[in-house]
């Protein structure tokens, strides 16, 4: 063999068990319904997404560079930069823990949370490769609105899914409530 296509090969897998590292999941928590639903009842961060969208904007701090101001332009673009890399970490601690809390609201009534751990693994995964996309465009200074816009209606998807869910648990809840005092009460007549 040659020895390129040895060095093409290794590379390839060093590559491979890279992308294999860097998506893996994190450990995880045990999550309690209550966490579950203070996970749903906090305000959630994709809500802030277009002033952090604006904040990015080129024609935002277009006005100092054309008055001489260029190096506090670019300080002030680089904080920008890192607010949004701060607003990424966050966006993404809150889909993990919205998602942890899928498997705990799925544990508990999986006909009301469709998603199987195969599509979970699959949603974890496009979400971190888009975290980290996000993560580089940002570092080059590059434009990085289309990917904000996915993983927050990744994020805003998953907390619905997850409220209309604890909502149709509670509605059972109450209506087996319900139907429990029933049968109190008429065995209690019957007596």
């Amino acid at each position: 063999m040659n020895i390129t296509i040895i060095l093409f090969i290794l590379l390839a897998v060093l590559l491979i068990g890279a992308l294999v590292w860097a998506i893996r999941p994190p450990k995880r928590k045990l999550v309690s319904f209550d966490d579950v639903l203070a996970a749903l009842s906090e305000e959630h961060h994709y809500s802030r997404l277009p002033q952090i969208l604006q904040a990015l904007r080129p024609e935002d701090t277009a006005f100092l560079r054309a008055r001489g101001f260029a190096p506090l332009r670019r300080r002030i673009r680089s904080e920008r930069g890192r607010i949004a890399l701060l607003y990424l970490d966050c966006l993404q601690e809150e889909y993990e823990k919205l998602l942890e809390a899928s498997r705990v609201v799925a544990a508990m009534a999986p006909e009301l949370v469709a998603l199987d751990e195969a599509e979970r693994f699959k949603m974890n995964l496009r979400f971190a490769l888009g975290c980290r996309y996000l993560r580089w465009k940002l570092r080059l200074g590059l434009e990085p609105w289309r990917g904000f816009g996915l993983l927050s209606e990744m994020t805003s998807g998953m907390a619905l899914r997850l409220e209309v869910a604890t909502s149709q648990i509670g509605e059972r809840a109450a209506l087996s409530l319900a139907f429990s005092s029933i049968l109190k009460e008429r065995d209690s007549g019957t007596r």
